[in-house]
């Protein structure tokens, strides 16, 4: 029984049941053809959220559990430098290339498109992927967590609440194509932010 659930290729969260065997990870290997698609883009699935909060909330209150009988703090100094490297690196490379493709988008568009567009040809490519990556960087970042609690450090909720709806709120740009605001027809002056 046990080992049927392992080789399982359905996913259950809360009873939300998805099925990963759909995921395309080949789409990861063009940046400028990347569109998000949810159930086919890998980790775009709600439950994957829902999920991560889940195993983030039970990690944390388990560790804090774990860290009241341990008698001194982790030190991590390696892992801190690495962790905060690696992620000072993956944004200043996302911060890049988001400047150079708006500023493309400026030159070729006018300003304007960069803040508000019509055109659904603009939902796709590699500023989406920039934002892809980003949504992915925000399940690394759970990490900073994890670190703070094997530290003995203090975490206050507004710690806790923003990690855990950071990941939500870059899933729901990708899934509803926010990445600016765009006008939708027929109902001129209507813009979705």
């Amino acid at each position: 029984m046990f080992n049927n659930f392992i080789v399982s290729r359905n996913i259950s969260v809360l009873s939300i049941s998805f099925d990963h065997s759909k995921w395309d990870y080949s789409q990861l290997m063009d940046p400028n053809g990347f569109q998000w698609k949810v159930g086919i883009t890998p980790l775009s699935n709600i439950q994957i959220v829902i999920g991560s909060w889940i195993t983030y909330f039970v990690v944390i209150v388990g560790l804090k559990i774990f860290m009241k009988y341990q008698r001194t703090p982790f030190s991590l100094k390696g892992v801190v430098a690495v962790h905060n490297l690696f992620l000072c690196i993956l944004s200043a490379i996302m911060f890049g290339f988001s400047v150079i493709d708006l500023f493309k988008r400026w030159q070729e568009r006018g300003i304007s498109e960069c803040f508000c567009t019509s055109d659904e040809s603009s939902l796709k490519g590699r500023l989406f992927y920039i934002t892809y990556i980003y949504y992915l960087s925000k399940f690394i970042e759970l990490i900073d967590t994890v670190i703070l609690v094997l530290k003995k450090k203090e975490i206050i909720f507004l710690h806790w609440y923003h990690h855990a709806i950071v990941i939500l709120m870059v899933w729901s740009w990708l899934q509803d194509a926010n990445m600016y605001a765009r006008l939708r027809w027929p109902s001129v002056g209507y813009q979705k932010w």
